[in-house]
């Protein structure tokens, strides 16, 4: 059974980090994966034992759109079904805090995970550095 841990601030869960910089940055080659967001947000990491497996982020500027991102699960873990595991807890977790909204930046080859997960496109694709995006929203 997996485990799955909630802190507020990445240096309280450095797994997160670990994690993101696996798949961002050594496997899909981003520049940019850690922003001063990490300092405030919810992070979310999935646990076998005591092996971290998944992680994502969530945070907000108003109270109630809350912004789901760096939703990552490293290679050797993939087709356990941890990616909507980490949407759902991050959604919990908005929820708990006061969430009526959320959205998020989905890479466009990922889309139809999220569509499976109740989420909707909006707007043109766009790229964030070298990878094309799409925004995307579900209410709470």
């Amino acid at each position: 059974m997996y485990e799955v841990k909630v802190q507020q601030g990445l240096e309280y869960i450095p797994d997160a980090a670990l994690i993101r910089e696996a798949v961002f940055v050594r496997e899909q080659g981003f520049c940019n994966e850690f922003d001063e967001t990490d300092k405030t947000a919810w992070h979310v990491v999935v646990y076998e034992g005591n092996r971290p497996m998944a992680t994502g982020r969530t945070f907000s500027e108003d109270g109630k759109s809350y912004h789901l991102g760096r939703i990552a699960v490293l290679k050797e873990f993939r087709g356990l079904h941890l990616g909507a595991l980490v949407v759902q807890s991050l959604e919990k977790e908005a929820k708990r805090l006061g969430a009526v909204r959320f959205e998020l930046s989905a890479q466009v080859r990922a889309k139809g995970f999220y569509e499976k997960l109740g989420y909707t496109a909006m707007g043109e694709e766009y790229p964030d550095e070298h990878v094309p995006h799409v925004m995307m929203q579900k209410y709470a």
